[in-house]
């Protein structure tokens, strides 16, 4: 496979992990007039589109990472979640730092075309 297309594709779904929640958290968040949280949503989606087009995507990539770290740590603390909630905790806490991976890998990878 031309490795110019399977660096687009893979930015692409990498995109996915901002444009998806990211919408979906700007329209929760619309319609409970949460207007701070939207923003973020809205921020997350810009970002996605942004790294899916392949607009300044190094800084991007890595700016992706540092959120998802922060996330990682301030939103899913297994450590301390209930013995219900642990398994959902570790499985988003290991994703975050997994895709985390993969942003500091993509803005290692020069862009092309």
């Amino acid at each position: 496979m031309n490795p110019t297309v399977t660096l687009a594709l893979g930015r692409e779904l990498m995109a996915l992990a901002f444009t998806g929640p990211g919408a979906q958290h700007l329209l929760d968040s619309a319609k409970q007039r949460n207007y701070t949280a939207a923003a973020i949503g809205a921020v997350e989606v810009a970002a996605g589109l942004a790294l899916a087009f392949g607009w300044q995507v190094r800084w991007l990539a890595l700016a992706a990472a540092a959120f998802l770290l922060a996330d990682a740590f301030i939103a899913h603390g297994f450590w301390a979640a209930t013995p219900q909630e642990l398994r959902n905790q570790l499985l988003h806490f290991f994703k975050n730092v997994a895709l985390a991976g993969g942003f500091v890998l993509l803005a290692t990878v020069p862009q092309s075309g």
